[in-house]
Parts: structure tokens; C-alpha cells; sequence
């Protein structure tokens, strides 16, 4: 007969579960509770309910596609004071410049967190939406300025080469 798992029968097992969904290291968490890291192992492997794993794990995910969309909507919003600094009325360069910097960061950070997203498979931007806009906007920004505009276009195709 197999032996009884000391973890399920201790009285504060369901904080024991927690913790080891958390990030806590077992020697900690094995420390707090006066358990053995070994049980807390075999635990872990052999009895930790499912759907708290499952759980922690949407609850990641729909914090990842929160993040996503408010970079998203931060996007546009410098897409539009892009558009606004490069309108006929307005000479603001200055702005504009700033507006294409930003949206770079922001080009950045998304892809950096596709990548992490999609765990190691690649990401294609060009085919991205908002990409394909801010890209536009840019060069648009830039038509008053032929040698930065060409500049910056071979800057961007050299990105994915």
C-alpha cells in the first residue's frame, strides 16, 4: 500500500497549493509549513488539482491579453497625434518625431510580447494591422522630408532582414 501524501492531509493544504502555483521556492514553502521539499515535490507532481493549475494559468493569460490591448490602444493613440502633428496646419516636427519614437517602443514592447506570447514562434509585424497603419502615418509624416523619409524606410526594411 502506497504511503499517504503528507501535503493532502495537512490542515493548511489549500495555502501549501497556492504557494506552490505561486513562485515561491519549495525550500521557503517547505520552511513555512514544516514539510519535507520532497513531499512538496511529489505533491506537486502527483496531487495538485488541475484546475488550480488551469486556473493560475487563464488568469496569466487574460492578464497578457489586458496588457495587449491597452498597447494596442496606446498605439493609436500616438498613430493620431502622429496624424495631428503632421496635418497642413501644423508645423510641429518636433512632435511628430517624438510621436515616430514612441510608436518604435511600442513596436518593440508588442513584439517582444508576441514572442513571449506565442513562446518562441516567430512573429511577422508586416502583417500586422496596426503596423501596416503606423507605417503609413510615418511615412506620411515624413513626405515633407524626402531624406529622412528615405531613411527611415530603409531603416524599417532592414528591421526584418
Amino acid at each position: 500500500m502506497g504511503r499517504t501524501c503528507t501535503i493532502c492531509n495537512h490542515k493548511d493544504h489549500e495555502s501549501i497549493n497556492s504557494a506552490l502555483i505561486g513562485s515561491e521556492s519549495l525550500r521557503t514553502i517547505a520552511d513555512r509549513w514544516s514539510v519535507s521539499k520532497t513531499s512538496l515535490l511529489r505533491h506537486k507532481a502527483d496531487h495538485l488539482p488541475a484546475t488550480l493549475v488551469e486556473a493560475v494559468a487563464a488568469a496569466a493569460v487574460a492578464e497578457g491579453d489586458n496588457l495587449m490591448d491597452r498597447l494596442r490602444q496606446l498605439s493609436r493613440e500616438t498613430t493620431s497625434i502622429l496624424a495631428e502633428a503632421r496635418t497642413a496646419g501644423s508645423k510641429d516636427n518636433n512632435l511628430a518625431l517624438k510621436a515616430i519614437g514612441r510608436a518604435e517602443r511600442q513596436l518593440e514592447l508588442m513584439r517582444r510580447l508576441l514572442g513571449e506570447y506565442q513562446a518562441g514562434g516567430s512573429v511577422n509585424l508586416e502583417e500586422s494591422p496596426e503596423w501596416q497603419e503606423l507605417r503609413t502615418a510615418i511615412l506620411l509624416a515624413l513626405e515633407p522630408f524626402p531624406e529622412a523619409r528615405l531613411a527611415v524606410a530603409k531603416a524599417v526594411k532592414n528591421v526584418g532582414a
